[in-house]
Formats: C-alpha cells, structure tokens, sequence
C-alpha cells in the first residue's frame, strides 16, 4: 500500500508528483482548487521508498488509491506521475473519470531510443548509489529541464526540502523501474482514452510542448493548453495560471 498524504476539503482528487519530488509537492499550491488532494508517495519516493517500482504493480496501487476515495476522483500527473496516470487511465479506465496531464509523455516509442535511455537511465541510477541526497540534488535542480535556479528562493528551497525527503537509493531503484526506458510506451492506446484529458506544459518546454499537442490529436476528448512564461513544471513556475486552468478543467468535468 502507497503511503498517501491528504490536503484540503471538498470533492476528491488524486494527484501523482514528479520524480525525485514527493506527495508533499501538492501540499500548498492545491488548496486553491476547494478539494480534497490525496497525493500518494509513488514507489522508491518519500514514505513509500520501499515499495518495488513497477508499472504494473504501481498502477494496480494507484487505482486503489483512487477506489479508496469518497467519490469519483479524476486524476493529475505531473512529468513521472503523468506517465503513470496516462497508463493507469487505459489499463483501468473503470477508477479514472478524467484526467489532467502536466508535462507528459506516453513514453519513448522508437524501440532503439528506449533501449538506449534504458542503459542511460542504468548508468545514471549507478551513479546515484554512490552520492548523498545533496549531492544529488546540486546536479539534478541546477541542469536541463529540472532546473529550479530561476525560482524565486524562497519557492526553490520549499521544492528542495520536498526532494530531500527522498534517499538516493530508492531513487535510483525508481528511475530504473518506473523511468521511460523501463514503460512500454502508449502512444497507439491514446484513441482508447474516452474520458475528458486536460493537458497543460509550459510554453517554454518545447519538447513537451510537442509531446501535448499532438496526444491532444489522439484523445478523443483531450485539449492542449500552453502556460505562459512556464518551463518543464508550470505548477511551479507559473502556479496560479496553472491552477486556474485546472480548477476551470474540474468545474466542468471533475
């Protein structure tokens, strides 16, 4: 059983957060939307680092966490927890009503390319043995789409106290079970999906971007929408549009 931590009152909804991050990424910047957050830590993260990272078994957790909820609850997933919602939407569409997707892809389609990031994603988990969890959070928030040092410092070390709840090792376990090289990629089950999907990237992540819109041509029932001025996770970087768009989302389908 995912440990699931609980934020805020009204009508129910499950969100699943990023890699490296915790459920305690949706603590403050959920309220806004009047509903009760169950955001569960995902295997290898937080309380549940000791919990065997899997898709298979994880989505099997997570519709439990959505069956055990007082209502119908759609669910969110941002970056890591957006693959994991995407497939746990199609594998058991009976517990997902709708769904919001933040920065997410449905996985690495070419079969070469995710035989490749499979041997990265080894290599990189090989390396986080060996480092503390500063060690690995120096590289992690200073580079590439994971970047944080454009924040504001006060926001940035809030997101870094959520990662250090975390351990290298179960992360490096996470990486290598739950990463891109590990998912079978649902690219050609999307059209399956007939349930309302909001998808929302930052307008200045082009590569998810691209990933949004055209899973947006898939979905029968999806909507891409861009959040301006936002970079690879607009919940933080532009939280208050971000959110309004979801609660917009939710008043109408959730």
């Amino acid at each position: 059983m995912l440990h699931v931590r609980r934020f805020g009152s009204g009508p129910p909804l499950v969100a699943l957060h990023g890699f490296t991050l915790t459920g305690e990424q949706f603590a403050g910047s959920l309220l806004c939307l009047d509903r009760t957050v169950y955001a569960p830590d995902l295997p290898g993260h937080g309380f549940s680092a000791g919990i065997s990272p899997a898709m298979p078994s994880t989505i099997g957790l997570i519709a439990d966490v959505l069956e055990s909820t007082d209502g119908d609850a759609p669910l969110l997933g941002y970056s890591q927890g957006g693959r994991i919602a995407v497939a746990t939407a199609i594998e058991r569409p009976e517990v997902v009503p709708s769904l919001i997707l933040v920065s997410t892809s449905p996985g690495i389609e070419d079969t070469t390319l995710r035989t490749e990031r499979a041997a990265a994603d080894r290599t990189l988990a090989t390396a986080m043995r060996s480092v503390t969890i500063d060690g690995l959070l120096d590289t992690w928030t200073t580079r590439g789409l994971t970047d944080t040092s454009h924040l504001p410092e006060d926001v940035r070390q809030a997101d870094r106290a959520v990662r250090e709840q975390n351990t290298p090792m179960a992360l490096a376990a996470a990486l290598e079970g739950l990463g891109q090289g590990s998912q079978e990629p649902v690219w050609n089950r999307l059209h399956e999906l007939k349930i309302p999907v909001l998808i929302l990237y930052g307008e200045n992540d082009h590569k998810y971007g691209e990933y949004a819109n055209t899973m947006a041509g898939l979905i029968p029932e999806a909507v891409a929408v861009s959040i301006s001025g936002a970079g690879h996770n607009p919940l933080l970087d532009a939280p208050d549009l971000s959110y309004e768009r979801i609660s917009g989302f939710l008043d109408r389908f959730g």
